[in-house]
């Protein structure tokens, strides 16, 4: 098994998601730290806008969440549309989710106008239920969202699915019927990543990667960003790092209490042909599980094998224990690939902020982006384009997202110290609920 993305080694020809190195320049319109999704799209906005840009990351653009994902485009919200509804009242509930759909056709139309080749398609997305309580909570849910404008409109219906039809979506058994997203996208993320940085060097952006950023002060009515590589001055500030902030720097500290990295890993199998994979995926759909340790899966953009991704329970790369978790999972919802084998895994992060809610907010001059609850193939572009509109002041309405700060989190700062004993937690709710209900 190769531990490293299946994204890396499928590129298109002559594609690559590295950047060459680039001098430091003494000063710049707008810095933006952190080179994923959220910061190209934020650099790239700003310089079509005639704004120098500078953009700087620790490692190589796009080695963190951009090219580790699943490739899933889903745009997500993790709390309930009813639960959104008694914290905040039902207009503010619709214009989340409704947001939501609005930062999937814009990711459709990007992908479409800039011509980027990534194998992006729409089969719908499907929320499996793991019993016949989920699949109730499920179809309620549902429900309230098929009252949703944005839900209303043609290729973006919820329908739900009982488990005698749930075989012309997902071939399994497993599940206790399901709801079924229409319009719910897939791409290559590495070949999206690849296209999109392509698009930001071309437009000028000045890259420099292998430079850590040690902290952000004020000079003036601007910011000086210190680095180990000299410094840069700048009018306006971006921060895009999410789940790879880290905790070793000083201008890491406000954020890093507000987010919380939440690691998961990825198996893919070996090549098992397009027969077999469309006899388990016959619209080729992705979809995850109502586990509380949810699992996602789909078939990979050549139809040719199948990817999984759920919780690890490592740091720096795919254990036997996560490796036989996911292999468990998968072979548990498709007996048939039980003898399957596993060609590649990988880990990478996903952050939650407290409310698991994305956030765009100013802190001291400073514009944050994050939060994507594992949704950030469509979050973070979206919400990168809108903190660079929130710097232009040229949206017409900004996110529902954008706002005040997300809380500090009690007795933490940056460790996620207490994440083994809730995965422990949900593994054993999870294992008595697959004794229960299993067919």
């Amino acid at each position: 098994m190769k531990l490293a993305p299946y994204w890396w080694s499928s590129l298109n020809e002559g594609e690559s998601i590295e950047s060459p190195d680039a001098a430091l320049p003494e000063e710049a319109d707008c810095v933006v730290v952190g080179s994923g999704f959220a910061g190209l799209m934020a650099a790239l906005t700003l310089r079509r806008h005639g704004r120098s840009v500078v953009v700087i990351d620790r490692t190589q653009p796009g080695l963190g969440a951009a090219t580790r994902n699943g490739g899933i485009c889903s745009g997500n919200i993790r709390i309930p549309h009813g639960e959104l509804t008694e914290k905040g009242g039902r207009d503010y509930a619709d214009q989340v989710y409704g947001e939501g759909v609005e930062a999937r056709q814009d990711l459709a139309r990007f992908i479409e106008e800039e011509q980027i080749d990534c194998a992006y398609h729409q089969p719908g997305w499907f929320q499996g239920a793991m019993s016949p309580a989920d699949f109730d909570r499920m179809s309620r849910e549902a429900e309230r969202l098929q009252t949703v404008s944005e839900y209303q409109a043609k290729g973006h219906e919820i329908r739900i699915v009982g488990r005698d039809d749930q075989a012309g979506v997902i071939n399994t058994t497993r599940f206790h019927g399901g709801i079924l997203r229409e319009g719910t996208g897939a791409f290559h993320p590495g070949r999206f990543f690849a296209g999109l940085l392509k698009l930001v060097r071309g437009e000028g952006v000045v890259i420099c990667p292998q430079t850590i950023v040690r902290l952000i002060e004020d000079e003036g009515s601007r910011k000086r960003i210190l680095t180990d590589r000299g410094s840069v001055l700048a009018g306006r500030v971006l921060v895009t790092t999410n789940a790879y902030t880290g905790r070793d720097q000083g201008f890491s500290r406000y954020l890093r209490r507000r987010l919380v990295p939440v690691q998961s890993a990825i198996i893919v199998t070996e090549d098992i042909g397009e027969d077999r994979v469309r006899s388990l995926f016959p619209q080729l759909s992705s979809f995850s599980t109502s586990a509380n340790l949810s699992a996602y899966c789909r078939p990979t953009p050549d139809g040719r094998r199948v990817l999984l991704g759920s919780r690890s329970f490592d740091r720096l790369e795919p254990s036997r224990r996560t490796v036989d978790f996911l292999k468990s999972t998968l072979h548990g919802i498709f007996p048939d690939l039980g003898g399957a084998v596993i060609d590649y895994g990988w880990l990478g992060n996903v952050a939650f902020t407290q409310n698991h809610l994305p956030t765009i907010f100013e802190h001291d001059k400073v514009i944050y982006v994050g939060g994507y609850a594992g949704s950030g193939t469509v979050w973070a572009r979206w919400l990168g384009r809108k903190a660079a509109e929130k710097v232009l002041a040229t949206s017409n309405r900004p996110s529902v997202f954008d706002g005040a700060p997300p809380p500090e989190i009690p007795l933490y700062d940056g460790n996620p110290w207490f994440m083994p004993f809730f995965n422990g937690y949900f593994a054993i709710r999870d294992a008595i609920n697959e004794r229960r209900f299993r067919p």
